[in-house]
């Protein structure tokens, strides 16, 4: 079915057309969850919390925008709202999960598979970058994760993240670099 139609008959008010909604993005928009939040369980929340959104807000959706995009636009925002709670509340908090545990974590989404002899070449190099980009600030990290795994282009991002695309140019810059140092680094 026509993805316009199944937004239409969701703005109608008929719900059951949101659960086919969700089981054409609950893949792509939980590993965006994942990366953006680095947990498990975080990222079942913002799953969960985007879909709610979507659901109270299907009205606003327009149809000038991918809805792809819209879905990661209010996924990054939500993502925004609470890592500013966490923020504020990092002092306080201890965090519950290690280094281990997330490193166990990220291994363990499914992914497309390599050959076996790219896997044994690429495994140490894909950890130290997976760490990387978890270790950045939130705001390189999510132009990371949007350009390079979602592989939007700089005007979606620019839309996704409601900023302008130099912006999101020169994020993407100072995360590479970033990237780059720690990299070399290790």
């Amino acid at each position: 079915m026509d993805e316009a139609i199944i937004i239409e008959r969701c703005k109608a008010g008929y719900s059951d057309y949101f659960e086919i909604l969700i089981k054409n993005y609950e893949q792509s928009l939980y590993k965006y969850c994942y990366y953006l939040t680095g947990s498990e369980e975080e990222a079942k929340d913002l799953f969960q919390n985007t879909w709610l959104k979507v659901i109270t807000k299907i009205q606003m959706y327009s149809e000038k925008y991918t809805f792809k995009n819209w879905l990661l636009s209010i996924a990054t925002n939500t993502y925004k709202d609470w890592y500013r709670k966490q923020k504020r509340w990092s002092s306080k908090l201890r965090r519950y999960f290690t280094v281990n545990t997330m490193e166990t974590e990220l291994l363990s989404i499914p992914s497309d598979t390599l050959l076996p002899e790219d896997e044994c070449i690429s495994d140490e190099t894909s950890e130290q970058l997976k760490q990387a980009v978890l270790a950045l600030k939130h705001h390189y990290k999510t132009v990371i994760l949007l350009f390079y795994f979602e592989e939007k282009p700089i005007k979606e991002i620019s839309f996704i993240l409601d900023i302008p695309e130099g912006t999101v140019k020169s994020r993407l810059n100072q995360a590479k670099k970033i990237l780059k140092q720690e990299l070399e680094v290790e």
